[in-house]
C-alpha cells in the first residue's frame, strides 16, 4: 500500500509542475491588452497590446514593444492586426474613414488599408474626430 501511495504522489507532483509550466508558456507568449480606442460613430474598435514577454526579449531594443489590432464592433470581426512595433513617442492614432482615404493609422508604423466607410451618407468627420 505504502509503494501505491508514493507512486501516486510522485504522479501527481509531476502533473502539477507540468500544468504550472503549461501555465507559465502560455502567460509568457499571450500579448496583454493595455487599452482600447473606439471609432468616432462606434463601428470600429482598435485594441493596443503590450506585446509578450517572448516578444519583448526578441525585441528588446524597443522602449514599448506593443501591437494593435482593429476589430468592426458588430458582427465581432478581425480586420487586422500588426506587428510588433515601439509605440515610444508614436502612438497617436488617426480615423481616416472618409473616402478616398480609408484607413486607420496608428503612429508611423501602423496602418490598416481599405476600411469601409462607417455609413453611407455621413457628414465627413472633422478634424478633432480623426485625430483624437
Amino acid at each position: 500500500m505504502k509503494n501505491f501511495s508514493n507512486q501516486y504522489l510522485r504522479w501527481a507532483s509531476w502533473a502539477v509542475l507540468c500544468a504550472a509550466a503549461i501555465a507559465a508558456l502560455w502567460y509568457a507568449c499571450t500579448p496583454t491588452l493595455k487599452g482600447i480606442s473606439i471609432s468616432p460613430r462606434k463601428v470600429y474598435r482598435l485594441e493596443y497590446y503590450d506585446a509578450s514577454l517572448v516578444q519583448r526579449l526578441r525585441y528588446h531594443q524597443m522602449k514599448i514593444p506593443s501591437l494593435v489590432r482593429l476589430y468592426k464592433i458588430h458582427p465581432e470581426t478581425l480586420l487586422g492586426e500588426s506587428d510588433v512595433v515601439d509605440l515610444w513617442i508614436n502612438g497617436q492614432l488617426y480615423w481616416y474613414l472618409n473616402p478616398p482615404m480609408n484607413k486607420v493609422r496608428v503612429g508611423r508604423d501602423v496602418v490598416f488599408e481599405n476600411i469601409p466607410p462607417e455609413c453611407a451618407d455621413c457628414p465627413p468627420l472633422t478634424d478633432a474626430e480623426i485625430m483624437p
